[in-house]
């Protein structure tokens, strides 16, 4: 079978698995040029960031810190004020939906609002002053405005990490483009998916490379939360995009024939490298014996996999 762009992505995740340790993660060698010149610096820049992001009302002057000046810290302060950040607007993410989920705020924002609107020109157009400027400190911490279940709320905006990526360590640059692309590509909102099956098999494989190839990450943990999710998508779909259909337990045939192309494509030896790939080639032959049906048998099979199935 001819390869496609989505199995080149599998075959690059996968073939990290097996030629990739986790000593690549190790700062030390990663960055030896940068090293040695950082070195020689003030850590200042790091301790004036680290100052910043510590409080909410700070935190854009924080990256406005850390894009203009990580070049002046060490590569170990680098990848540390990255995470930090991270973590500052993760922290801050309740208090951020919780200031634009009022019912004024989303009127206005829905009366001049067009899919994919940035937050930043969502807050030129908006007529209250009150909503401008809550978009205006949200936009000011770079994050994202998205719409689903039928009101607006803000993301982060990881496509905006790329800029940190030559500073980081190998596991930290692959944790920021996993979450980039579920981002700007979410894998499911209000519970249908917005990806299709193809992608949704693409998505857990590369959260597993990553798992398999970074065990000592950081960031293992976040990424382990996340391919559990993407594994549920794999096996149970989501609430308003089941796997199997709610009223005969036939499974999607555009889920089966993209599953079973996932699996033809990568071939046996990628199989045996992947146990996401192996639970989904026994699962396809269970169901092939059982008329592509959820049968007992077949749920018996998800709940050994102890995937959490659909609410």
């Amino acid at each position: 079978m001819k390869q496609t762009t989505f199995t080149k992505k599998i075959a690059a995740s996968l073939g990290a698995i097996l030629f990739l340790t986790s000593a690549g993660i190790a700062a030390s060698g990663t960055f030896p040029n940068m090293a040695a010149s950082a070195a020689a610096k003030s850590s200042s820049s790091f301790l004036l960031f680290e100052q910043r992001v510590k409080q909410p009302s700070s935190l854009s002057l924080a990256q406005g810190t850390l894009v203009n000046r990580i070049d002046e810290m060490t590569p170990g302060e680098a990848n540390i004020a990255v995470l930090h950040l991270e973590n500052a607007l993760k922290a801050y993410l309740p208090t951020a939906a919780k200031r634009m989920n009022t019912s004024a705020i989303q009127k206005d924002i829905k009366s001049i609002y067009t899919k994919g609107m940035p937050m930043v020109l969502a807050r030129s157009k908006v007529k209250q002053l009150q909503t401008s400027m809550v978009l205006q400190d949200l936009s000011a911490m770079d994050y994202k405005l998205e719409y689903g279940g039928g009101s607006f709320y803000p993301v982060i905006q990881y496509q905006s990490f790329k800029v940190f990526k030559p500073y980081l360590t190998k596991d930290l640059q692959a944790y920021f483009e996993l979450m980039a692309a579920e981002s700007e590509q979410p894998s499911a909102v209000d519970g249908t998916l917005l990806i299709d099956w193809y992608k949704v098999a693409e998505r857990a494989l590369e959260y597993e490379a990553f798992l398999q190839t970074y065990q000592t990450s950081n960031r293992a943990a976040a990424v382990k939360e996340a391919f559990g999710v993407a594994k549920k998508y794999v096996f149970y779909g989501s609430p308003k995009t089941p796997l199997f259909d709610t009223k005969t337990q036939v499974m999607s045939e555009k889920a089966a024939i993209a599953y079973e192309n996932t699996l033809s494509e990568a071939g046996p030896e990628q199989i045996e490298a992947s146990t996401l790939l192996t639970q989904l080639d026994d699962f396809l032959v269970l169901l092939e014996k059982n008329g592509d049906t959820k049968t007992q048998a077949v749920s018996d099979y998800l709940k050994s996999l102890e995937v959490p199935g659909i609410p």
